[in-house]
């Protein structure tokens, strides 16, 4: 009797989703509750789909770019899972919220910040699809404008950030950005760029739970560092501290990366390699087989039989149910 209702009740919702033209998708991760009483008893279901972009790079840094989805193999806490549903590439739009750091660490450094930002706009934003925003930190974050694909209107906000002062709340920024104003995006395609020395001086929130966080929300982080060094920086080199390995740690476990411009000419090279990065995603979509009302952290892994030198970029897990609301 619960396996008839449960089979009507899915039925249901996914000829409700097919109507209102968002089954395609299954784009997104559906956390949806759904209760139903029989007889004397009641119990509740979760329905989840989870979304994953996923970039593929080759062992000489290149892009893979032309893989289908029976390349890939998707593992949760190591049991393989049915992929139900694929895009390649540029197949979905893309929602980029920017978060510039505005702190007094950065100050020196604010003005070729601001031209960098709005070249790589420019350059986002030529194929009229994806959106972006544009949001500042110090103390605390600052969203200057939503989601939008207006290009003047973000070049002149950008550009009018001329003061740099305060301490530097980064975790704190990446939580409310991803419980506030990502869920307003219009793609499940989410992604923050961080624009940051990388340096937390008064967050609230920890690493683990920002990670937490932008895991839940399903959005993947990159971060372009302020700091100096080199475009690919390696462990060991002087100039990899704590705050470059937490930065470092922030974007791989969310899918994306992190660049370590040393110069103008670099850090121009590093947000193109951002752009390029977010624009050779595919889309993968899978239904967990362990659909039990659980919170523990389950370990996502994609794998490519065929390419086995590739390098995968995706999320490393997510938190099941409505974990992020348990963030204080």
């Amino acid at each position: 009797m619960r396996r008839l209702l449960f089979l009507t009740l899915l039925g249901l919702f996914s000829g409700l989703l097919c109507g209102l033209g968002l089954f395609e998708v299954k784009a997104q991760s559906l956390s949806q509750r759904v209760t139903a009483a029989t007889g004397e008893e009641e119990f509740t279901l979760n329905v989840i789909n989870v979304s994953l972009p996923v970039t593929v790079i080759d062992r000489h840094g290149r892009f893979i770019s032309n893989l289908e989805q029976a390349d890939f193999e998707v593992f949760e806490n190591k049991r393989r899972q049915p992929i139900i549903a694929f895009q390649r590439r540029d197949g979905l739009p893309l929602n980029v919220a920017i978060l510039m750091d505005t702190s007094t660490s950065v100050r020196y450094r604010l003005a070729f910040e601001r031209e960098a930002i709005t070249e790589f706009l420019s350059k986002l934003l030529d194929n009229r699809r994806d959106q972006a925003s544009f949001v500042t930190f110090d103390d605390e974050p600052r969203i200057h404008t939503g989601f939008t694909n207006d290009f003047q209107q973000l070049a002149r906000v950008v550009n009018s950030i001329t003061v740099a002062s305060g301490r530097t709340a980064l975790y704190d920024a990446v939580k409310q950005v991803c419980l506030e104003h990502m869920p307003l995006a219009s793609t499940r395609r989410r992604a923050i760029l961080l624009v940051t020395d990388g340096s937390d001086t008064a967050s609230t929130t920890t690493l683990d739970e920002a990670i937490a966080v932008a895991q839940r929300a399903e959005v993947t982080i990159y971060a372009i560092s302020t700091k100096g060094g080199g475009v690919f920086r390696v462990e060991g080199n002087p100039y990899f501290n704590m705050d470059d390995r937490n930065l470092k740690r922030l974007c791989r476990e969310t899918g994306g990366d992190v660049f370590f411009p040393s110069d103008k000419k670099q850090i121009k090279r590093a947000f193109n390699l951002a752009r390029d990065y977010l624009r050779n995603q595919y889309f993968l979509v899978y239904e967990p087989s362990e659909s039990r009302n659980a919170r523990q952290f389950r370990e996502i892994e994609v794998r490519l039989p065929r390419y086995r030198d590739a390098r995968v970029l995706t999320r490393r897990g997510y938190f099941p149910g409505h974990f992020a609301i348990d963030i204080k």
